[in-house]
């Protein structure tokens, strides 16, 4: 009995020694990359978010180019024939054109044509001839037009591009506080098998020694081998996925210079320690607050909503038939006594009339559009069901969890308590290695699930948060 306290107490002392310098070791070198700097990092560098911002500038310039349909145009205009020593005509003309928002277009200009052949409906007085017009739509284009609409899709554009770069936001810091967690549940875990690890290598060793001593008998060392080999089949498994996460959360990290950052191998994160004892509690309280009617995906299916009714509008305005009258009034340019000389009796006028006969094309425009809107009023109200499902679900399961650490947390504690007691018995000759063995992977077992189950709620808890469509709040300020 002696023998295996002495054989317990060696064992014990070593592993105290062993994790002291690997924690020593390890804080030495390492930083500590807390989610909050890194989803921060993220947003701010990543090429993701960069192009994100990119939807917002160019709604911004969609909207400036549509309102150069407003854009006032200076036109001129010159022909002119000569042949055989003659002017057979020669036709200046210079036009300013105004359009403005609801349809209507001004327009004033100067006329100034000559010639011996020239027709007599282009003739003007000497000083050439100056008019002023106005041309007002009576039937398609009175209430909506191509340019009013265009116009306003654009306004609604500028909202989409904005809830875009949210939307695009949204999905990036959620992708990336997911792989932080799998990060940091393939890390504790690795740390968990790799103190197994040593622990049950130095206790082969140590057998294995008594045994050559003949103070243990040799199939203890078959005995301690078994568990070493059982650890370390789990240890390279573990040793992969960790490597793997690592890789892949590496590539969520990148500079102000759009270069990747190469020092993340030197980044560690939290341990499950600090994670379960400063779990966010006020959740509970925000839940009532939570709900995924501003979710920036929805809200562009909204926006869509209303470009494609403004579409519908102007689809139903093309059953109309197209009627412009135009009128210009008519006035000499006579030194400064253009406007005393002007006569009402001085004008010219235009109507325009056209109407397809069957209407097929404008039809088939209006049920398109019609079919559209049915379209997206679906794909809204699908979207929303399930973006409420997976609220709800997300709740439930960060109120589970967090029920199931607490309650594991004591679990994991008996474990211990379990393996503890099964090494006294051990001391006083009353238990086996095997016992020893059996309670050490039920200990190892038990906080490998601990370290899951915190891992599966800080997905949960950003989770609730990203089918809010308001990861970029819990970003600190």
């Amino acid at each position: 009995m002696r023998k295996n306290r002495n054989l317990e107490v060696h064992m014990h002392w070593l592993t105290i020694v062993a994790f002291l310098f690997l924690t020593f070791n390890t804080n030495s070198q390492a930083v500590v990359l807390h989610p909050d700097t890194f989803l921060t990092d993220v947003v701010r560098f990543h090429p993701l978010a960069n192009r994100a911002k990119l939807r917002n500038d160019m709604a911004a310039a969609e909207l400036l180019k549509s309102k150069g349909l407003l854009d006032p145009s200076l036109n001129s205009n010159v022909q002119q024939k000569y042949f055989a020593d003659k002017n057979y005509y020669s036709l200046i003309n210079g036009e300013l054109k105004i359009p403005t928002f609801y349809g209507i277009d001004f327009k004033t200009g100067y006329d100034l044509n000559r010639g011996v052949f020239l027709g007599p409906e282009n003739s003007t007085p000497d000083n050439g001839l100056i008019y002023g017009g106005i041309s007002l739509p009576l039937g398609q284009g009175l209430l909506i037009d191509e340019r009013r609409a265009t116009i306003r899709n654009a306004r609604t554009g500028l909202e989409i591009g904005r809830l875009e770069e949210m939307d695009i936001k949204n999905e990036l810091l959620y992708n990336a506080s997911y792989q932080y967690w799998q990060w940091f549940r393939a890390f504790n875990i690795l740390n968990i098998l790799e103190e197994a690890n040593s622990v049950a290598s130095q206790r082969y060793d140590a057998v294995k020694n008594f045994a050559i001593n003949g103070d243990r008998p040799a199939i203890d060392t078959v005995e301690a081998g078994i568990q070493v080999q059982n650890i370390r089949v789990s240890l390279i498994a573990s040793q992969l996925d960790f490597q793997q996460s690592q890789n892949t959360l590496a590539t969520f990290l990148w500079n102000e210079n759009g270069v990747p950052e190469s020092t993340f191998v030197n980044n560690l994160p939290l341990n499950t320690d600090s994670v379960f004892n400063s779990l966010e509690n006020d959740l509970g309280n925000l839940i009532s607050g939570l709900n995924i009617n501003t979710h920036p995906y929805l809200g562009q299916l909204r926006n869509k909503l209303i470009q494609l009714d403004m579409d519908l509008k102007m689809k139903k305005d093309k059953l109309k038939p197209r009627l412009n009258i135009q009128y210009n009034p008519l006035s000499e340019a006579i030194g400064s006594r253009t406007i005393t000389d002007y006569n009402i009796n001085n004008y010219k006028w235009g109507l325009e009339f056209k109407m397809p006969l069957f209407l097929r094309k404008e039809r088939g425009d209006v049920k398109m559009a019609d079919l559209k809107i049915k379209d997206t009023e679906l794909d809204l109200k699908q979207k929303t069901i399930e973006l409420e499902a997976k609220l709800s679900n997300y709740i439930a399961e960060w109120s589970n969890t967090r029920n199931q650490m607490e309650n594991f947390q004591i679990a994991v504690n008996q474990y211990r308590q379990m393996l503890e007691a099964e090494r006294r018995l051990f001391d006083l000759g009353e238990s086996s290695l095997f016992l020893i063995n059996t309670r050490e992977q039920a200990y190892i077992q038990a906080n490998i699930k601990l370290t899951e189950l915190i891992a599966k709620n800080r997905v949960a808890y950003y989770s609730i948060w990203y089918f809010a469509g308001r990861m970029a709040e819990i970003l600190p300020d």
